[in-house]
């Protein structure tokens, strides 16, 4: 069985982590590692500690370099990534090792599902990203990886230089856009994540779809993305 690696990065995330940690304690696919690469102030890397993660304090600042500095502690062959608030599918770590069977992949990532926001905004925003977005980023080759639900080859990572330290956000989409040149990315739609919508509800619905589309769209066309990113706490 291949070896897997999830890097977490965490940042005071004591009122978030529970899903999270349950999700991974419910896997069908039982030979990985979970490693918090963390920033906090509370109680976060103790409820980590406790649930048999791996906790590394964070050097740098920002997502970007915390998820570079999480690859580097890893020991797997396959490096998945989520992220704290959210809840993986209990066959998540098993769809991550049956892509990777085929040698030609080099990355694979699935859709993304909104919690704790209704049924309605729930419904609307799931057709929109998993059903519209992401087919037609597909449809034109440039795939849009989400940190919150993605999982690379540590080889073809290494080989292409790991994460951009320039970038402050679309570090995850700039990654799968490079890592093509090495194989094949593929969407699995089985392997599916449900993540908080702490951020939709607190810029608001409009701000959060047109922020996101703009970042892709530049970070696609211009290789350059947005630098006004804060964390939502």
């Amino acid at each position: 069985m291949v070896k897997i690696s999830v890097v977490v990065p965490t940042m005071n995330e004591e009122k978030y982590l529970q899903p999270c940690i349950d999700s991974f304690q419910a896997q069908t696919y039982k030979d990985f590692e979970v490693v918090a690469i963390d920033a906090s102030k509370d109680s976060t890397p103790k409820i980590c500690t406790e649930a048999g993660w791996k906790v590394v304090k964070q050097v740098s600042k920002g997502v970007s370099l915390a998820r570079a500095e999480g690859f580097a502690a890893t020991s797997g062959e396959i490096v998945a990534c989520t992220d704290a608030d959210t809840a993986v599918d209990k066959q998540w770590t098993e769809r991550v090792a049956k892509a990777f069977e085929n040698d030609k992949v080099v990355c694979v990532y699935g859709p993304v599902y909104l919690r704790e926001c209704g049924p309605v905004l729930t419904f609307v925003a799931g057709v929109f990203y998993n059903t519209i977005f992401l087919r037609f980023s597909r449809w034109i080759r440039r795939d849009n990886v989400s940190g919150q639900n993605f999982a690379i080859r540590k080889s073809a990572y290494d080989a292409i230089g790991g994460f951009r330290a320039d970038l402050v956000t679309a570090e995850d989409v700039d990654l799968g856009l490079r890592v093509r040149k090495l194989g094949k990315v593929i969407y699995d739609k089985k392997m599916g994540v449900h993540t908080s919508a702490r951020r939709l509800l607190a810029e608001g619905p409009l701000h959060f779809i047109g922020h996101n589309i703009l970042n892709f769209l530049r970070i696609t066309l211009t290789g350059k993305a947005s630098s006004n990113f804060k964390p939502i706490r």
